[in-house]
């Protein structure tokens, strides 16, 4: 029986889901969710053939993944979904993880399980007054872990300034004289037509 990570279906609803942030990093309680089902076909695919990958059951996070991989029209996947509006925020206590067909766990139970993992390999160990090759893996791990954490507040910084900006042309929309007016550059030379003045009378002998 087939593992898939990243898939799994809404507590409230049974909508079949794929989790594409497992937690946002200033909200660890909501995860960015793409309703699979809801999806137009010529996305639905393209999406599915990405968390079946060998890169998208590698990954930790299906976002890295989709940050890489585009659509048929060659548009990043992440950058599309955004972009239109396919990412929904959800609650981790109300997804249902579902990596095969009999087997299920809550996301949120699935994070917890793995922050104790986390908080056991990083335990602090002083049996040894040297570093063992152990030490140095944990330590390599925690700086690859450290990177897909600022990576993935890189990308949530654009996709909100993304959403701040379309906002903002929306509000200007409504009220064209909120829209900042462009800086008037006064190309007139003053000190040119200061010196500018009456001709000298000529002056006859």
């Amino acid at each position: 029986m087939a593992f898939i990570k990243h898939v799994g279906k809404s507590k409230a609803t049974g909508q079949r889901l794929v989790v594409v942030f497992m937690q946002l990093p200033d909200e660890p309680d909501n995860a960015l969710v793409v309703y699979s089902d809801s999806l137009p076909d010529r996305y639905h695919q393209s999406l599915m053939d990405a968390v079946e990958s060998p890169e998208g059951q590698s990954a930790n996070q299906l976002y890295e993944v989709l940050s890489r991989k585009v659509f048929w029209h060659g548009t990043q996947m992440l950058q599309t979904l955004h972009q239109e509006s396919l990412m929904t925020k959800v609650a981790t206590s109300n997804i249902i993880m579902t990596p095969t067909s009999n087997a299920s766990i809550g996301l949120n139970e699935l994070l917890e399980q793995m922050a104790n993992e986390s908080d056991e390999i990083t335990a602090p160990t002083n049996t040894e007054p040297q570093k063992s090759q152990t030490d140095i893996n944990v330590e390599e791990s925690k700086q690859d872990e450290n990177k897909q954490i600022a990576q993935n507040l890189l990308i949530q910084a654009q996709l909100l300034e993304q959403d701040a900006e379309a906002k903002r042309q929306q509000a200007y929309k409504y009220d064209p004289s909120l829209k900042p007016k462009q800086p008037t550059i006064n190309t007139t030379d003053d000190s040119a037509s200061k010196k500018r003045g009456r001709p000298k009378k000529e002056t006859t002998a």
